[in-house]
């Protein structure tokens, strides 16, 4: 079990991972457990389904890559390797948080923290809690993960790129070292002698229907010869300040997937 620690104004966030079940935890204005193994009924939390990729790396090497698709994973891999795209880990923190900003700008994300003028995540944040998967090719940085370990597992957190700034030759080779990535994440996760790699949520099926980029991501997902999971996120707000913060935050944000088509 993993615990990520926030401070928000005066509010104490708490994010866990890796948790069978969710239960209190003290000291906290909001908590929340993400990706829970089990469907249980706790006094206080809300309980939310959600689906993800996971793949079961006690299995060998040979059989994880001959599961993966070959034209849209195993052939960009080659590529980027033949490209020459470095990876680096643990290693580049401040360029990889210019990265996640300047993507997340592009992408117009917004999350509940920016209402309060912070970012989602702090530098000090990635640095304490993730894992940091760098792509290099010719001596500039193209695309990153931050992941989340403990004993057993590894999981996607977050995820940015220059692909929204550079053309469709460059946006291409990200994509190779995007999957080399994740293939080098699955090898140093196998090496630890963790069980599990998650590759972060899926949609789910009514939505990616409907949406073409939500179906994308899932297909990008799922090509690494995962299998869709069933897992459970709880939430929890302890503060009545917060509660009221966190509800206006939901109400603004169903308004903007309403008035841009996506909901």
């Amino acid at each position: 079990m993993l615990i990520v620690d926030k401070k928000i104004l005066t509010c104490d966030i708490k994010e866990v991972y890796f948790s069978d079940n969710p239960h209190d935890i003290e000291s906290c204005d909001f908590l929340k457990f993400y990706y829970c193994k089990n469907k249980v009924q706790v006094k206080g939390f809300t309980c939310q389904k959600e689906i993800t990729s996971t793949i079961d790396i006690t299995k060998n090497l040979d059989t994880i890559w001959k599961n993966m698709d070959n034209n849209s994973v195993r052939y960009r891999i080659k590529r980027a390797q033949k490209e020459g795209v470095k990876i680096r880990i643990n290693d580049g923190y401040e360029q990889f948080f210019q990265i996640y900003r300047s993507f997340r700008q592009k992408k117009g994300i917004k999350s509940l923290f920016d209402m309060f003028g912070v970012g989602a995540y702090t530098l000090d944040a990635m640095k304490k809690y993730g894992t940091l998967f760098l792509a290099e090719h010719e001596g500039e940085i193209l695309v990153g993960t931050l992941y989340l370990e403990d004993k057993f597992n590894m999981k996607s957190w977050l995820g940015a790129s220059k692909r929204l700034e550079v053309d469709r030759a460059k946006a291409s080779m990200i994509s190779c070292a995007d999957r080399l990535i994740d293939w080098e994440a699955i090898q140093y996760a196998k090496e630890k002698g963790l069980e599990e790699y998650d590759l972060g949520g899926l949609w789910l099926k009514e939505e990616a229907e409907k949406d073409e980029k939500k179906r994308g991501m899932n297909n990008y997902k799922l090509s690494f010869g995962g299998e869709i999971t069933n897992r459970y996120s709880y939430l929890k707000i302890y503060s009545k300040i917060y509660n009221i913060a966190y509800n206006l935050y939901i109400l603004k944000n169903l308004d903007s997937r309403k008035s841009d088509g996506r909901f």
